[in-house]
């Protein structure tokens, strides 16, 4: 294409000499008619080329996988009050009257027994530890993908000769 216009200029300089004009407006009209002779020139060439052959464009489905996050379920983890029922056999002591006959003096004497109090208060049996980590599983996946390939069919006695690019 410079080459069209590196041309069209010496020309447009030579004729603008011949016809009385500015060298400067030659050289101008010289490059722009090279250029549009440089334009026509390839746009012919280019369409000689492709009659010579024709393309095609083969293509094929490819696979493109995401992960994505999404929730499979929920625990719940709460304390939960269970009610047991405890028999505790305790020794009591007391103290009883023994009254043997015989004096006739009135003694007072004062009686004792144990009486059992019951108080409460928790104790730790035990920690429980609440965690989550992660596991690494493989999911194998089948899926038919699409494929264009060329098929040749002659009719005649035409004649197909394969090339194989490299």
């Amino acid at each position: 294409m410079g080459k069209f216009i590196l041309i069209g200029a010496v020309i447009g300089s030579l004729v603008g000499m011949l016809m009385n004009i500015t060298m400067a407006t030659g050289i101008i009209v010289g490059a722009i008619i090279g250029g549009i002779i440089g334009t026509w020139t390839k746009k012919n060439q280019s369409s000689e080329a492709s009659n010579n052959h024709e393309t095609m464009q083969l293509r094929e489905e490819e696979l493109d996988i995401k992960k994505e996050r999404v929730q499979t379920g929920e625990v719940k983890i709460h304390k939960e009050v269970v009610e047991d029922q405890k028999t505790i056999t305790i020794p009591v002591r007391r103290e009883e009257m023994v009254i043997e006959a015989g004096s006739e003096e009135e003694l007072r004497i004062p009686l004792k027994e144990e009486e059992i109090d019951i108080s409460k208060h928790p104790v730790q049996l035990n920690e429980v530890i609440v965690k989550k980590h992660q596991v690494e599983d493989v999911q194998h996946i089948k899926e038919n993908l699409k494929k264009e390939t060329v098929v040749v069919e002659s009719e005649g006695q035409a004649e197909v000769v394969e090339e194989e690019k490299q």
